[in-house]
C-alpha cells in the first residue's frame, strides 16, 4: 500500500475530537473545533459539517463549510443539546495528501508514527471514500455563511470536473458527542426545585457544592422557596438535609408564607415539629394576615388543628378581613368536628368581620352537598337556633293539623255545643 493510499484510508478512519463548547447563552451555544490533530497539515483544505440531535429527524444539519468555530442560535432555553462533527477534505486536495504529509512530517517514517494513533476498530461510524454519509438521518438546517465554498458546493464542483472516483472527497468517522445546554437566569432554581421535589439528595448535593446560593433561591414559575417546595411535597428527609444545609426556615414564598404555614396547610405534623425546633416563628402571618391557625383550619385535619391549639395557638386570632378561625371554618363550609373543636376551645360566637357580617349569618349560609342548611353547625354557633327550630317545627305542624280538619270538614266543638 503506497503512503497515498494509506493517508486516504487512516482518514476515514478517523473521528475528529469533540467540538469544544466555548460559550454558552440563553438561546445560543459557540462551539469550536480547531483541533484535527492528525491531519492538521492539511487545515486549510477541510470542511466541516456540525449536526445537532434532534427527535425528528434524529440529526439536524446546523453548520457546514470552512470555519473551526460556530454560534447555534435560536436554541431553546433550558434545554440540554448535543452536537457531532464530521470533517471533509476536498476533493481538490485529496490528490497532494501524500506530498502535505511528506512537507510536513518530513520523511514516511514519520508520516506513518504519526497515524498509529488512528486506529481502524470498525465501530460502524465511518463511511467510504467519495460516498455520501448514508443512514445519517440528517438534513440541513441552515446553508454554509462563510466565504468559503460550502459543501454542497464543492461536490458540485467535483461532478463538473469530471473527476476520478479515486479522488473524490473523503468523509471521517463522526466525532464524540459534545452535550451542552442553553443558560438562562433561573434555569438552576427551576431544575434545583424540581430536584427538591423529587427527593434526590444526591443530587441537590451536587448542586449546591457547585452553587451554594441555590439553597435560599425563590422558583420563578411557582414563587417557592427549596425548602418550601420540599415542606409542600411532605419530605422529612429533604426537609431535614436542607435545614442542615443552611436554609432559612423564616424565608417566605413570593405570597408571604413561611414554611410553617405550608407544612400545617399540609397537616404534617411531624415537619411542623420540626420546624418549630427550628425556630419557626409561631406567630407569622402571611400577606393576608393568616397565621398557623387560620392554616389548621384549611387544612381540613382535627389532629393538625389540635396539635396547633395545644402548642398555644389562639381562638381569637383575625387575619386582615377579620376572620378568626372560627369565623374562617364556617366560611369554608368545614367539617362538623373541626368547628365544634374550635367552639369547645373558646371561640367567641359574637364575632363580626370587617364588613359586618356576624358570625351567626355565615353559618346560616352554609349548605351540605345536598343543597340542606346544616343543623348541626348552627346549633354549636347560635344560641337562638334550637328556639326557632322548635317554633318553626310547631308552625309547620299547627298548619298540618288545620289543613287535615279542613280536608275532613270536621265540626268545631263550638257548635256540637
Amino acid at each position: 500500500m503506497d503512503l497515498q493510499t494509506f493517508l486516504e484510508d487512516k482518514f476515514t478512519q478517523w473521528s475528529p475530537p469533540e467540538p469544544r463548547v466555548l460559550k454558552r447563552t440563553k438561546c445560543s451555544i459557540t462551539l469550536d473545533w480547531h483541533n484535527v490533530e492528525p491531519f492538521h497539515f492539511i487545515s486549510d483544505e477541510l470542511l466541516y459539517r456540525l449536526e445537532k440531535n434532534e427527535k425528528m429527524p434524529p440529526w439536524v444539519v446546523v453548520y457546514r463549510g470552512g470555519k473551526t468555530s460556530k454560534e447555534i442560535d435560536n436554541l431553546a432555553p433550558r434545554h440540554c443539546h448535543k452536537f457531532r462533527l464530521r470533517v471533509i477534505v476536498k476533493a481538490s486536495a485529496v490528490p497532494s495528501l501524500a506530498a502535505r504529509a511528506l512537507q510536513h512530517y518530513g520523511d514516511e517514517a514519520a508520516v506513518y508514527e504519526a497515524m498509529e494513533a488512528v486506529g481502524g476498530s470498525g465501530d460502524g461510524c465511518g463511511t467510504a471514500a467519495g460516498a455520501p454519509a448514508a443512514g445519517d438521518g440528517a438534513v440541513s438546517a441552515a446553508p454554509s455563511s462563510d466565504g468559503v465554498g460550502g459543501l454542497a458546493d464543492e461536490l458540485e464542483d467535483t461532478r463538473s470536473a469530471g473527476r476520478t472516483a479515486r479522488h473524490k472527497w473523503l468523509e471521517s468517522r463522526w466525532s464524540g458527542l459534545t452535550w451542552s445546554s442553553t443558560d438562562t437566569d433561573g434555569t438552576s432554581a427551576v431544575c434545583f426545585c424540581m430536584a427538591v421535589r423529587c427527593g434526590y439528595l444526591k443530587q441537590v448535593q451536587g448542586m449546591l457544592d457547585e452553587r451554594p446560593a441555590l439553597i435560599g433561591i425563590t422558583n420563578s414559575t411557582n414563587g417557592f422557596t427549596p425548602l418550601a417546595t420540599a415542606v409542600r411535597k411532605g419530605d422529612i428527609n429533604t426537609v431535614r438535609f436542607l435545614l442542615g444545609a443552611g436554609a432559612e426556615v423564616e424565608q417566605r414564598s413570593t405570597s408571604g408564607q413561611a414554611a410553617l404555614h405550608l407544612a400545617v396547610l399540609s397537616a404534617s405534623i411531624p415537619i411542623v415539629q420540626l420546624l418549630l425546633e427550628q425556630g419557626a416563628d409561631f406567630e407569622a402571618r402571611d400577606l393576608n394576615g393568616l397565621r398557623v391557625e387560620h392554616y389548621a383550619v384549611d387544612s381540613c385535619s382535627l389532629d393538625m388543628l389540635r396539635c396547633v391549639l395545644d402548642r398555644g395557638g389562639d381562638v381569637h386570632a383575625e387575619d386582615n378581613s377579620g376572620w378568626t378561625p372560627l369565623f374562617r371554618a364556617l366560611c369554608q363550609n368545614a367539617a362538623t368536628a373541626v368547628i365544634e373543636e374550635l367552639v369547645v376551645r373558646g371561640s367567641s360566637l359574637e364575632q363580626a368581620d370587617r364588613a359586618g357580617l356576624p358570625l351567626t349569618s355565615a353559618a346560616r349560609l352554609l349548605r351540605d352537598r345536598h343543597g340542606r342548611g346544616r343543623d348541626s353547625v348552627l346549633r354549636l354557633v347560635d344560641s337562638s337556633y334550637p328556639h326557632e327550630k322548635a317554633l318553626a317545627n310547631f308552625t309547620r305542624l299547627t298548619k298540618k293539623i288545620y289543613n287535615v280538619q279542613s280536608l275532613l270538614k270536621l265540626p268545631s266543638p263550638r257548635n256540637n255545643n
